[in-house]
């Protein structure tokens, strides 16, 4: 049951991603034609700023979340209702305070962008905007988090699928006509407003009992959840340090048009790691559910087949990564909009680290060690942040982004260490071992596959980008396929596949 949720709710998600990410594409070329490189970097950076706001949430979801999974499994009405109800509250106050925060910081946008032609009254509105699209979700967005905990992540993949697809189209015909970021904003804040609410209707449908406001979470209970806020914050504030600050980092320290470069790659990256993301969604419930209510050596077998899995997944992406990536930017978006080669192969490696370690991160949440985790958070940001500026000085973009990397290893290894000592109580060198293994490999096949199509010689680019598509594909798959054909890990996740496809053909 539990897989078939998981599988259930990543295919939704892939399928969504898949076609945002084709849309997205489009969207990304009309906004380079009509507001130019300079908009999509103010673009890009204003979005990580206002992430960085939205740390005011503290963590508050990921602790109601995991005080979900219990009453969800006995079928508790009553307490997961007073846990909607103190949700909502708590997200109002939260949203009030981003706002507060957000204006306050207004007058400072001067000092993060610059090398660009905007007066700052024109950044102000558009940080200003921004602002409010984060405080806006905060007021309805909260219901969400009852259908990821209750395994039904696919819904809201059906629900978003549909308003991205809305708001891309609606995007483009707007960028199209008025060749105005503010207005384009506008627009996503009101599609966004909409689907949050069509999503909180559902969540009223499904769960008719959360419609009763007038009961309220006990003192003692809303005590133990901010005592798990008060540490899911440190790992909350860790997460958008490491996500969030490499834009604001590479404006800062080399230049705003150098972050619409490297947001070019971010497109694809990110739309890559929300596919492997819809697979940590997907997980949520289920990994609650398993960690509830079976023993340590089924979880620690449930969690070497899910590091094998993403490990599979990040490294066929990987390889065609390496493989496609600057082609597809130079037919997308124009030659003179790529970075240097070794900047590109420390973005996938970026890439592979923050997928293999979904499986982990979600293991160590669902398992309510948010007091130990939070010095895991603060060692990973401090590195994250000192590594990044001093080696962003000496290198420039790859300084800032092996400094992220610095951070995802050295949390893998403490969260396993964490993990298995406190919940499994079992050695943790073997799934270590199997972990950078598996980097290895995927090191010298994407070193081996760029040397070897860096040798085709093919003038004519999409002829080009077709052959290194299939020589990518091909290799990325066979090889390991063949190489872990008779790994019970490989075994599983092909057999769990078939019967998907089988039941859903048959």
């Amino acid at each position: 049951m539990r897989a078939e949720a998981i599988i259930r709710n990543s295919m939704w998600g892939i399928f969504q991603q898949f076609i945002i990410c084709v849309l997205g594409l489009f969207a990304r070329r009309v906004m380079i034609d009509t507001i130019g490189i300079e908009g999509v970097g103010l673009n890009g950076l204003l979005t990580n700023v206002v992430a960085v706001l939205s740390l005011a949430e503290m963590g508050v979801s990921a602790a109601i979340v995991f005080h979900m999974y219990k009453p969800l499994a006995n079928g508790d009405n009553e307490t997961i209702t007073r846990l909607m109800n103190f949700y909502r509250a708590v997200y109002r106050i939260i949203a009030f305070t981003i706002l507060v925060v957000g204006l306050l910081l207004m007058p400072f946008m001067k000092y993060i962008v610059h090398d660009v032609s905007y007066t700052n009254g024109y950044v102000r509105l558009i940080y200003f905007l921004f602002l409010m699209q984060t405080v806006t979700s905060y007021f309805f967005a909260y219901k969400r988090s009852l259908l990821s905990a209750d395994q039904k992540q696919y819904i809201i993949s059906i629900f978003d699928l549909v308003f991205k697809i809305i708001t891309i189209i609606g995007g483009i015909i707007i960028l199209k006509i008025t060749k105005e970021l503010s207005y384009y904003l506008v627009f996503l804040i009101v599609a966004a407003i909409v689907n949050n609410v069509m999503i909180a209707r559902k969540v009223d449908e499904l769960y008719p009992h959360v419609r009763n406001n007038k009961l309220m979470l006990q003192k003692e209970y809303r005590q133990s959840i901010f005592k798990d806020v008060k540490n899911i914050f440190i790992g909350k504030m860790s997460a958008t340090i490491t996500n969030s600050t490499d834009n604001i980092l590479i404006s800062a320290l080399v230049g705003t048009i150098v972050t619409g470069l490297y947001s070019n790659y971010t497109i694809i990256l990110n739309t890559l790691n929300s596919v492997m993301n819809q697979f940590s969604y997907a997980m949520t419930g289920s990994i609650g559910n398993l960690i509830a209510t079976e023993t340590s050596e089924r979880i620690e077998d449930v969690l070497k087949k899910l590091v094998f899995i993403m490990f599979f997944l990040a490294a066929f992406c990987c390889i065609c990564l390496t493989c496609l990536i600057d082609p597809f930017i130079t037919l997308a978006f124009g030659k003179n909009l790529l970075l240097e080669r070794y900047v590109v192969y420390i973005c996938i490696t970026m890439f592979y680290f923050a997928t293999v370690k979904i499986p982990v991160w979600n293991m160590v949440q669902a398992s309510g060690l948010f007091k130990t985790d939070k010095y895991i958070a603060i060692a990973g940001s401090t590195i994250n942040l000192v590594v990044s500026f001093i080696l962003g000085k000496i290198m420039g973009i790859a300084g800032i982004l092996i400094g992220t990397i610095c951070t995802y290893v050295i949390q893998y290894n403490l969260k396993i260490i964490l993990f298995y000592k406190k919940i499994l109580e079992k050695n943790f060198a073997r799934i270590l071992f199997s972990t950078y293994f598996y980097f290895a490999l995927t090191a010298a096949e994407c070193l081996f596959m760029g040397f070897l199509v860096s040798k085709l010689g093919i003038q004519n680019p999409y002829f080009n980008f077709v052959v290194r598509g299939i020589c990518a594909v091909s290799f990325a798959f066979g090889v390991n396929s063949v190489i872990f054909w008779e790994k019970p890990e490989f075994v599983y996740f092909r057999e769990k596949m078939m019967s998907m496809i089988r039941k859903k053909l048959f």
